[in-house]
């Protein structure tokens, strides 16, 4: 009960946060980040979606904590973190620890999983990890490896003796879905120790896309029937994507509405599934992805939010997201992929505004970027020269 009032409390004061920032700024402030720190996997999963992405030019230490640290100021809630496989780097741990304002969720194969690691976790006090797994051991061993279930197993009983809270996570695709959401699976994974879990319909993105994963309608309503059922009866949270994601309105919520992705070289894309960019952390922190024109010309475009018949909006309109890629990296005459390391220019994120400073008027053009002039920040003197 402590470590769940800690972090109700701790998300109410970063939900604090992030409405006094977003007054400030000229953009919007999402309440979730999706972090890929690395790109790099020791897995070779079928139908991963970041398959045949990137690997090099990672960001640094310094880099990654300097995101976390702007996710902080800015108020966002928090940290979805994903990849590849995050525990291939050694100091990310070490970053959760650092960054005790932040609630992460860790998205693992569990195949890096020790005893030390899951106590190092549980004694971060902010982070929920979430083990992968695609249901019994056929589902799972048939599309990440031989072995994977057994892995992803003795990870989950990790956690559990380290006294963590956390759970498990699932993509449901067309073999496996008439197994997930099942009495038997839900039973497996709660006699694991599991607090929550993640359902995530397949979206056919990655170097080697499965059309014959895809869910019919008559499967995407049985499934979402099932796991409504579930949440009636069951003392687990179970969150389900797209649908719990989309809402009544059927609008995707990232390109910075509530959410956006920050790959492994500083890209800011709108997604994890939509490897689409025209800027980088690199040149101007998290504070440019909140005002990023880019992000700001696809909310909008409600239509590009909207989903059809697959589990992805912008998945479904990526030609479109191309384009406009396209349209603000010539703008900025700047590649619209990753930047190579350089030292980071991030512009301070304003905290308040002084008596003095005069607000903006209505007419004033929504689309200028943020300055310390801007935001009514005066620049610091600089220190006395001692003799």
């Amino acid at each position: 009960m402590a470590r769940v009032t800690r972090t109700a409390w701790r998300l109410l004061l970063a939900e604090g946060r992030r409405w006094r920032r977003g007054r400030r700024i000229d953009g919007s402030i999402p309440r979730v980040v999706a972090v890929s720190p690395t790109m790099t996997c020791n897995y070779g999963c079928k139908g991963c979606y970041s398959r045949g992405r990137p690997t090099d030019n990672e960001l640094s230490s310094g880099e990654l904590s300097g995101l976390f640290g702007d996710a902080e100021e800015l108020g966002v809630l928090a940290i979805v973190v994903t990849g590849g496989e995050p525990l291939l780097r050694d100091d990310l741990v070490a970053a959760f620890r650092r960054h005790g304002r932040l609630l992460f969720v860790l998205i693992t194969n569990g195949s890096l999983v020790t005893s030390k690691v899951a106590a190092d976790i549980v004694e971060s006090g902010n982070v929920i990890p979430l083990v992968s797994i695609e249901g019994f051991s056929n589902d799972t061993d048939g599309r990440r490896r031989d072995g994977a279930h057994a892995t992803a197993m003795v990870a989950l009983g990790r956690f559990r003796d380290a006294g963590a809270c956390f759970g498990f996570a699932a993509m449901n695709a067309a073999e496996n879905t008439p197994h997930l959401a099942t009495e038997e699976f839900i039973d497996r994974m709660a006699n694991a120790g599991c607090a929550l879990g993640f359902l995530t319909e397949y979206v056919p993105a990655g170097a080697a896309p499965k059309d014959d994963w895809l869910l019919s309608e008559e499967s995407q309503n049985a499934f979402r029937k099932r796991v409504l059922d579930l949440r009636k009866r069951r003392r687990m949270v179970l969150v389900q994507f797209p649908h719990d994601e989309y809402g009544e309105d059927n609008r995707c919520t990232a390109a910075g509405r509530a959410s956006l992705h920050i790959g492994s070289r500083g890209e800011i894309e709108p997604c994890p599934f939509v490897p689409i960019s025209c800027d980088n952390i690199r040149r101007g922190g998290l504070l440019a992805a909140c005002e990023s024109r880019f992000m700001r010309s696809i909310r909008e475009r409600p239509e590009l939010l909207t989903r059809g018949r697959g589990a992805c909006a912008l998945f479904e309109h990526r030609a479109e997201l191309r384009a406009l890629a396209d349209e603000h990296a010539d703008a900025r005459r700047t590649p619209p992929r990753g930047l190579p390391s350089a030292p980071s220019r991030r512009p301070p994120i304003p905290t308040h505004r002084p008596k003095h400073a005069e607000p903006r008027a209505s007419n004033a053009p929504s689309h200028r970027p943020l300055t310390p002039r801007a935001a009514g920040l005066q620049r610091p003197k600089p220190p006395a020269q001692t003799p």
